[in-house]
């Protein structure tokens, strides 16, 4: 039997003031296409309830797209944390959340403190691609979605961070979101692959785009999936564990590329 992590659910539901949450409502626009598309339901889990209902406690506003900007610039200021680790039942990760990447640097922390993603699975495993997680569409997660929020992020692409081995990138929908704005749940780990000259010529042909020399470099030695550059953001690094990324990548799949073995994770913020 796999690890599964324990948890307090009135710590995964801890929010600041009283609210009731219907079980049976939806958080809107929780369609998602593209890479984020790899997501099916799980068991769901017994939550306490009452009259079809839940009291809960909310710490911050519910978050959408129109206010999402200025309250996650005011909480990467006041969160200086920058370091998160991922426990597995292969290992842990150990990430480094860049600073000029601040919308999803501190989205990324508070989902971590709020303990969103504790007891959640990797629900992709893609070898030599991604490996992917930050949801689950069981009950604790749907009223923990309704509570946090609906809401995407605006892009942050840097020219030096890039879709190399190892990085922490967003998911995000490919239809209707000319921008690239970012899923604020779904993120993934790049294991990738290295690549030769013809393969990143071919790249470029397929993609239309142009990989410079200084890219060429790093993929062909370290690996990555280049035609993701400027495509999705990324916030973050591994500087520890990348063994353990390897071992995920390898763990068997059915055929819509989910763990036959779940593959639950524990996020916690680093103190260093």
């Amino acid at each position: 039997m796999p690890t599964h992590f324990n948890f307090n659910k009135a710590n995964l539901l801890g929010f600041a003031f009283i609210i009731l949450v219907f079980l049976s409502c939806e958080p809107s626009g929780s369609s998602l296409n593209e890479t984020e598309s790899k997501v099916r339901s799980t068991p769901k889990k017994e939550i306490p309830k009452k009259d079809s209902t839940i009291v809960v406690e909310r710490e911050f506003p519910k978050l959408d797209s129109a206010n999402v900007e200025s309250f996650l610039s005011e909480y990467f200021r006041e969160n200086p944390e920058r370091r998160v680790q991922v426990i597995t039942r292969l290992g842990t990760l150990k990430v480094k959340l860049f600073d000029d990447t601040p919308m999803h640097t501190a989205n990324f922390l508070m989902m971590t403190k709020r303990n969103y993603f504790t007891g959640t699975e990797f629900i992709r495993v893609a070898p030599n691609f991604v490996v992917q997680g930050g949801n689950n569409e069981s009950e604790i997660e749907k009223v923990k979605r309704i509570l946090i929020g609906s809401y995407t992020m605006p892009p942050e692409f840097k020219k030096e961070r890039i879709h190399k081995k190892g990085v922490l990138s967003m998911a995000r929908a490919y239809k209707n979101n000319p921008i690239k704005r970012s899923s604020a749940y779904y993120f993934f780990f790049v294991q990738g692959q290295k690549f030769n000259e013809p393969q990143l010529m071919a790249i470029e042909r397929d993609s239309e785009i142009i990989i410079p020399d200084w890219k060429r470099k790093i993929y062909k030695t370290i690996g990555g999936a280049p035609h993701l550059d400027n495509e999705h953001t990324v916030f973050g690094e591994i500087y520890e564990g990348l063994d353990v990324l390897d071992k995920m990548a390898a763990v068997k799949t059915d055929g819509g590329e989910w763990p036959i073995d779940p593959l639950i994770m524990q996020i916690d913020v680093i103190d260093e």
